[in-house]
């Protein structure tokens, strides 16, 4: 039997890294038997390629159940279609003596496949050459169908972004309608949802010793079908008193489906249970099944996020891909990860549906560490491309007060204005940020990830500490940033600030960087066609962007993920906080309009813009001299 550990975090210093074939985890059952292994406890396949980097979320689950002492190996991409040598490629690693782990990858496979106006991309950053059509639509269903039918008895799991925003019924944008749970299209015995790590070394620490699988239902952070009758009931009587709490059942996938009403209530029900503190179990009937959601675990404390991020990867893909480039990785390969979760709560984003609204940082002794031990990466250059995480200054940001915290049940800390309770300092951040830099060998650490100038104004003691340092020391030419819109009805619908603070972040940029002698230009992210958002808005928009001299370098037209706020607003026409109608912007006429007013100058988007202005009822685009393009930014 395996050698386990406690699930904490290790205070073991991360060995140096080797990069042949066996530094990295075994992909077939030959590699296991090569290391001494007769057989693996965990296998998992993962609809990425084989990137041993702590960003991709299949390698790490997978490094951190090797931390545990569990024998484990990967399968990645594996061909699925039939008369193609898929049992070969799924029978690789032989049946593991615990369960099978299944995710997509990184990314929800149709969001990784469509664009918003559903066409095919034809590519995928996530594979070797960037090439499209390594892993099936529907990546976790289709995996794990594979793997019931190989292997029947074996315990399957799914987890990632794509089970865990899909762990009840949803509306899918690329069908057109409300869809099920995937637990009734992938044959998994549990989900797993949120950020997985606590669920999942519980579930093999307890399948390990010895426990029947039938006995997992109590694992925070899962979900899993049940009858729905009382027959279930069972279970919760197995369960201690902390674990024990009531059950919200929610509307059924039938009745979701049938009223739209409905659907954005039941929106706003499960929304509403996201605090791991006050959250209940959810029961929502399918048929004569229902899929019974336990609360979310506990995010991962800073301890064993510390611990995670300084396991052994070698940050570099497998040696089988012959060097070939693989986008995603080139990206990220030299990038930091200080956080994860996210406390904005923005109504488009997947991320805190995803990840959670309590963030959760790693030490700064922790991360001055992995930037220290780039150095051993082939390839270094001594710049960091990026420290962040999902939003790059809530580093060390929490709910001050854990009796609040306990009975909080708050969308968003920061919005519509920031929390009393939420810590707001930058100073650890800035410490960060300084001692980073300082280090020896160290030409530039970037800053990536997208910043909430909002909250760094409600910082009074160093938000403006914060903004010079960042701005005078952290941009590279360029620095990306999201205000999403200007108009108050829309910004309000997506819970994002408004123009004023874009304007004022905008003015202490310019000031920042002409006082460390700079040229350096803001990159704007706008998006069209979200619910709330008609043409006037988006002309209103359009005219800022063009007043401004702004011209998007990449626009993004609104996709509809499952599980937010703002997909639910799409399918069903109402705000499901309110209750009241919200413009939804659905069909492909008004979407590419709303996306054209965005970058009007290009010769494609002249005549859909103009319609655009004709329908909203305004006048004919002004005429103004622009100015200049922005330089590249630097690498």
């Amino acid at each position: 039997m395996a050698q386990l550990v406690q699930l904490g975090g290790s205070k073991k210093k991360a060995t140096p890294r080797a990069f042949g074939p066996e530094a990295f985890l075994p992909t077939t059952l030959a590699e296991a038997r090569a290391r001494g292994w007769d057989e693996l406890d965990v296998v998992i396949v993962n609809g990425d390629a084989h990137i041993d980097h702590p960003s991709f979320g299949g390698n790490l689950i997978a490094r951190l159940l090797e931390s545990r002492g569990f024998r484990v190996g990967l399968i990645c991409q594996p061909e699925w279609r039939d008369g193609k040598g898929w049992r070969e490629a799924f029978g690789a690693c032989g049946k593991p003596r615990l369960f099978f782990g299944v995710t997509s990858g990184n990314m929800d496979s149709l969001v990784n496949h469509y664009t918003a106006h559903k066409r095919r991309r034809s590519d995928d950053a996530y594979t070797p050459g960037g090439v499209a059509g390594m892993r099936p639509d529907r990546a976790t269903s289709v995996y794990a169908r594979r793997l019931r039918e190989l292997y029947p008895e074996a315990l399957v799991v799914i987890g990632g972004v794509e089970a865990s925003l899909r762990r009840l019924a949803h509306y899918d944008y690329w069908a057109d309608a409300v869809r099920p749970s995937i637990l009734l299209d992938a044959p998994a015995d549990l989900l797993v949802h949120g950020m997985g790590e606590r669920p999942i070394v519980e579930i093999a620490a307890r399948l390990a010793s010895g426990e029947d699988r039938v006995g997992l239902h109590d694992v925070p952070g899962t979900a899993y079908l049940v009858p729905d009758d009382d027959s279930w009931q069972w279970t919760l009587e197995q369960r201690d008193a902390e674990r024990r709490r009531d059950i919200l059942r929610l509307p059924s996938f039938e009745a979701i489906t049938s009223n739209k009403k409905v659907y954005a209530d039941f929106s706003r029900q499960y929304h509403l249970e996201h605090n791991p503190d006050n959250a209940r179990l959810m029961l929502q009937p399918h048929g004569k099944r229902a899929v019974l959601i336990n609360p979310a675990a506990p995010p991962p404390d800073t301890e064993m996020l510390d611990a995670e991020y300084e396991l052994p990867f070698t940050r570099l893909p497998h040696p089988m891909y012959g060097g070939e480039k693989i986008p995603a990785w080139e990206q990220i390969k030299f990038s930091v990860t200080i956080l994860r979760g996210c406390s904005a709560g923005c109504s488009f984003c997947c991320i805190t549906e995803h990840q959670g609204r309590d963030v959760v940082s790693r030490s700064t002794d922790s991360v001055l560490r992995e930037i220290e031990s780039l150095k051993d990466v082939p390839g270094w250059t001594g710049v960091v491309s990026d420290i962040g995480g999902a939003t790059a200054n809530m580093y060390q940001m929490v709910c001050t007060d854990d009796a609040w915290h306990k009975v909080c049940r708050r969308l968003s800390c920061i919005y519509p204005t920031v929390c009393e309770k939420f810590g707001t300092d930058h100073g650890p951040l800035i410490d960060l940020m300084q001692r980073s830099r300082a280090l020896p060998g160290m030409k530039r650490v970037f800053v990536a990830s997208g910043v909430r100038y909002d909250l760094a104004h409600a910082d009074e003691v160093n938000g403006q500490n914060y903004l010079r340092e960042l701005i005078q020391n952290h941009v590279g030419g360029h620095l990306k940033v999201a205000p999403e819109h200007i108009s108050p009805g829309v910004v309000r619908v997506m819970k994002k600030p408004g123009k004023e603070s874009f304007v004022r972040f905008q003015e202490e940029f310019e000031r920042y960087s002409k006082e460390a002698g700079k040229e350096q230009y803001l990159v704007p992210y706008f998006i069209s066609s979200h619910p709330g958002c008609d043409m006037k808005d988006m002309v209103e928009l359009s005219d800022y962007l063009d007043e401004n001299d702004w011209r998007p370098q990449q626009v993004q037209d609104f996709t509809p993920t499952p599980m937010t706020l703002a997909t639910d607003m799409f399918w069903s026409g109402y705000h499901p906080l309110s209750g009241k109608p919200v413009h939804v912007p659905r069909s492909l006429d008004e979407k590419r309009m709303q996306k054209a007013l965005l970058r009007p100058d290009a010769p494609e988007n002249r005549h859909l813009a103009n319609k655009a202005r004709r329908i909203a009822g305004v006048g004919p685009r002004p005429k103004k001299r622009r100015s200049p393009e922005p330089p590249p930014a630097e690498d």
